[in-house]
């Protein structure tokens, strides 16, 4: 355990770092002996330790009246005998309900998956409208449409040889070997 109310941990890293000077561009800050007394007296304060104790006792305290007056009888066992009493009696009921919460689980994937694929391509598009735009303004129209017909050369050649590539394959996967 590194730190227990109470007591100040005292690695040997600890020690060799607190008494390091410390600069940075706006203050000078010092790790002084006098530091660790300070927090010695503070966590071994009888007012403090009162104070965490009792902080304790009395969130503990309203919790447990919190669970007992408002989410046992309020929440818990409607919910455990609901599911009790259909779940035997009526099983289509709870398979109905279930359904529904994985129907809304997925619409929201399939939701969040769309809104993914409408940025990436508004995205692209903009990049080319805007690119475009600057292309034409920087080097001129003749320049390019001489930039855009190597571009579209390129491109088609990827996937030209991409189609001679999957037909290939596709008649050695077929047992015809071109």
């Amino acid at each position: 355990m590194d730190f227990l109310p109470g007591t100040v941990p005292t690695s040997p890293t600890l020690q060799l770092h607190r008494y390091k000077y410390h600069n940075t561009k706006s203050q000078k800050l010092t790790n002084h002996p006098m530091d660790t007394e300070n927090l010695q007296t503070v966590l071994q304060n009888p007012t403090f330790a009162y104070l965490q104790t009792m902080t304790q006792d009395h969130l503990t305290t309203k919790l447990s009246h919190i669970r007992t007056m408002v989410l046992q009888p309020y929440i818990i066992e409607p919910l455990s005998s609901f599911l009790a009493s259909y779940s035997s009696s009526m099983p289509d009921l709870l398979s109905i309900f279930l359904l529904a919460i994985i129907i809304l689980v997925s619409i929201k994937i399939l939701d969040y998956a769309y809104r993914v694929v409408v940025f990436w391509v508004t995205l692209a598009f903009r990049l080319v409208f805007w690119g475009s735009i600057l292309g034409l303004g920087c080097v001129g129209v003749e320049n390019a449409g001489r930039d855009f017909g190597w571009l579209w050369g390129v491109v088609y050649g990827f996937v030209g040889d991409f189609q001679e590539k999957s037909k290939v394959a596709a008649a050695a996967y077929a047992g015809n070997p071109k």
